[in-house]
């Protein structure tokens, strides 16, 4: 067991939360409809664990740990008790938990004096969780208004599971700026929220890469320096 765990603790501690995002907007939608709740479901779980271990030590792990499991408690209660009230108590949880582990991780990033393979995929996973936590505002958009968004399907409003995959997608076609295509936001709110999350997009990159390659240049010219 000590070896496992000396192992585990070699590793870069962003790893497992980007596998966990990456599999979640890979593997989703491949997913038959029938399961599609599932294991979505556990995707999530995996990212929410994961993302304990990414925050590591810092000062916010406590109710960082206490926000994740009372998260999952609430996302598998609505799930299995098909309770609508906690519908939204789920979503409002999961939103919040996201912008939070942006947060510490982003703050975490911004403390470095160097560029490690951590520091990278720490950078990738900010990205793709703010990502994740736009799609989670568009679809209680959705939700709580229907018609914010033209283009969808009409299984998106039998299925929360077919919408949450609308909305990743739709998300990451807005953060990655390919342009609006089959889905297109019309209301006045989803209009500004779609621009923040562009806006969000391109300034990340920008601010992020400058950043990065200005630690590495610090880093090579400290070891010159030596």
């Amino acid at each position: 067991a000590e070896p496992m765990l000396a192992s585990l603790r070699q590793l870069p501690r962003n790893a497992g939360l980007l596998l966990a995002l990456v599999a979640l907007i890979l593997v989703a939608p491949l997913i038959p409809l029938e399961t599609t709740w599932f294991v979505v479901e556990l995707l999530f779980d995996m990212i929410l664990l994961a993302g304990v271990y990414s925050v590591g030590s810092a000062r916010h792990r406590v109710p960082f740990v206490v926000l994740t499991f009372v998260t999952l408690a609430v996302r598998w209660g609505e799930l299995l008790s098909g309770v609508y009230g906690l519908d939204f108590g789920a979503l409002a949880l999961t939103v919040t938990w996201l912008f939070y582990a942006l947060w510490i991780i982003t703050a975490h990033l911004f403390q470095q004096t160097d560029v490690s393979i951590d520091t990278i995929l720490g950078a990738a996973v900010v990205y793709l969780l703010a990502a994740v936590a736009f799609s989670m505002l568009f679809q209680a958009l959705e939700l709580t208004s229907p018609g914010s968004f033209s283009g969808l399907a009409e299984e998106v409003y039998e299925d929360r599971a077919a919408l949450g995959d609308a909305m990743l997608y739709f998300s990451l076609v807005c953060i990655t700026t390919m342009g609006f295509g089959d889905i297109v936001p019309v209301s006045s709110l989803a209009r500004p929220l779609a621009v923040i999350e562009w806006v969000f997009g391109q300034h990340y990159l920008a601010v992020m890469s400058a950043r990065l390659v200005g630690l590495h240049i610090a880093t090579q010219s400290r070891s010159t320096d030596d």
